[in-house]
């Protein structure tokens, strides 16, 4: 009797450890590491000595499944005449897809996306600019998971006047409402949540902050958080932010990059 005992008890403990097991499993399973980083071209704070190395081993450190990238050179002298998007891809064993913004020194720069994960309808979005200024574009494209289901990222950088920020986020509302998926764009949007044109764009989209968001610029002693990773109402449907962070201490860039975990809630 005593070893019947026994076997059913070690049963029991075993079943439940393998229980235990398989809903950690499945939790790690259905959450999701985004990143977004402007990477000043590859250059540090105040240098124009460009090591996309540097970059690459932060975004590794990072865990990030989901990269939004801004002021991205492709084929610039400055940078050595590359194409900065797919050396980070090849570096990172990632997929890429960039979206020029403007041309720059007989090449282009604007912003681009990095996944682990297979891409698909990889398109370059124009925002509107109803003054003069730099133009903006968004990178964008269907991104399919292990899980068989399908999402939108994307990456962005607004611009530096109101008036045209204000506009690009009237714009991105809009895009929201086209898409049938849950939608995540990624970038440096220049300016704080409490400013008119964030709270404006939260009209359609969520801020990954989590007790507050996460100061990211300048690099050494952050005091603004302007780089953040926006979910549109379907998204928020499906996905819990989990955390929101700024990787402190890295300074590759003169912005700091910013880590957001999501979780799906189906």
């Amino acid at each position: 009797m005593k070893n019947i005992s026994l076997a059913i008890l070690l049963l029991l403990t075993i079943t439940c450890c393998s229980s235990t097991e398989e809903n950690e499993l499945l939790q790690e399973k259905s959450k999701i590491v985004m990143l977004t980083y402007n990477v000043h071209h590859g250059a540090p704070a105040n240098s124009e000595v460009v090591n996309l190395e540097h970059i690459a081993a932060v975004i590794k450190q990072s865990n990030a499944e989901l990269v939004a990238l801004q002021e991205i050179d492709v084929n610039v002298p400055r940078s050595g005449n590359i194409n900065q998007a797919e050396q980070l891809a090849e570096l990172l064993g990632m997929e890429y897809h960039f979206s020029k913004s403007i041309d720059y020194q007989g090449g282009e720069y604007g912003v681009a996306i990095l996944s682990k994960y297979p891409l698909i309808n990889k398109r370059r979005v124009e925002l509107p600019m109803p003054i003069p200024g730099e133009k903006r574009s968004v990178a964008l494209a269907t991104v399919r998971l292990p899980d068989g289901k399908t999402i939108e990222f994307g990456s962005t950088h607004l611009d530096l006047n109101v008036p045209n920020r204000t506009a690009q986020a009237e714009f991105l509302n809009g895009l929201s409402l086209t898409e049938a998926a849950p939608l995540f764009i990624g970038g440096d949007y220049n300016a704080e949540r409490n400013t008119t044109e964030m709270i404006l764009l939260q009209q359609e989209y969520s801020l990954s902050c989590v007790n507050g968001c996460p100061n990211s610029y300048p690099v050494r002693n952050p005091t603004k958080s302007i780089d953040l990773i926006v979910a549109n109402k379907l998204a928020v449907k499906k996905y819990n932010v989990l955390s929101a962070v700024a990787m402190t201490g890295q300074y590759a860039s003169d912005h700091l990059p910013v880590v957001v975990i999501y979780q799906s809630t189906d």
